[in-house]
C-alpha cells in the first residue's frame, strides 16, 4: 500500500510549464503576452522536458508554429527568428498566387511578367520559409482553427491571406521587392518548414 501512497504523492505534486496562449508563427520571435503558465504533474514536465519559466522562451524564435495550449519544450525555441544574411520580405497575395500558405510552410517564389510576349515565370527563390501569413484585417492565418467545418466558416475572404512574411536571402530582397510592388509574385508550396 505504501507503494502505491508513494506514486500518488508523486503524481499530485504539480509544476508550473510554459504554453502558448495564441497562435505563435514557426521563425517569429515570442512576446510574453503569447505565453501562459499552467501547472502539471512534475513527472509529466520532467518526462517530457516541458519549459517551466517564460524567460526561457520569451524574444526567443518558435522553431516550429505553436497552437494555443501547447506545451512549449525546449527544443522548439531557437536563438533568433531570421537566420544571419536573409530579410523578412512582405509580399502582396491573393487566392491563386498566395498557395493558402501559413507561417511555417515552405515555398519556391516566382516572379512573372505582365506582358505576354516576355515569356513565363523565372524562379527566384527555392525553399523560402514562411513567417507570416495575414489576412485582409492584418490578422495571422491560422493553419488550425480548433472548430468543426461548420463553425469555421467565416466572411468570404477573411482567412485568405492577403500578405505573407517570406525570409529570403538578403541579396535576392531587391528584385522580390520589385516584382512584389507591380504584384508579379507567385508563390509555389514546396514543403513544411524543417
Amino acid at each position: 500500500m505504501r507503494g502505491v501512497n508513494a506514486k500518488y504523492a508523486e503524481f499530485r505534486r504539480t509544476v508550473e510549464v510554459v504554453r502558448a496562449a495564441a497562435f505563435i508563427p514557426a521563425g517569429s520571435e515570442i512576446r510574453p503576452g503569447q505565453l501562459e503558465v499552467v501547472k502539471v504533474p512534475e513527472a509529466v514536465a520532467k518526462e517530457l522536458g516541458l519549459v517551466r519559466d517564460p524567460a526561457e522562451a520569451a524574444g526567443k524564435a518558435a522553431k516550429v508554429s505553436l497552437v494555443p495550449g501547447q506545451p512549449l519544450v525546449s527544443g522548439m525555441l531557437g536563438a533568433e527568428a531570421r537566420r544571419p544574411g536573409f530579410v523578412e520580405v512582405h509580399v502582396p497575395v491573393d487566392v491563386s498566387s498566395s498557395a493558402f500558405v501559413v507561417a511555417g510552410d515552405v515555398v519556391d517564389v516566382y516572379v512573372f511578367s505582365k506582358e505576354p510576349a516576355a515569356g513565363s515565370a523565372t524562379l527566384l527563390c527555392r525553399g523560402v520559409r514562411v513567417l507570416h501569413s495575414y489576412d485582409q484585417t492584418g490578422m495571422e492565418v491560422t493553419p488550425v482553427e480548433g472548430k468543426a467545418p461548420a463553425q469555421a466558416v467565416a466572411p468570404p475572404g477573411s482567412k485568405t491571406p492577403a500578405s505573407v512574411g517570406l525570409e529570403v536571402p538578403a541579396d535576392a530582397a531587391p528584385a522580390l521587392i520589385q516584382a512584389a510592388s507591380q504584384k508579379r509574385v507567385y508563390l509555389a508550396k514546396s514543403g513544411p518548414a524543417n
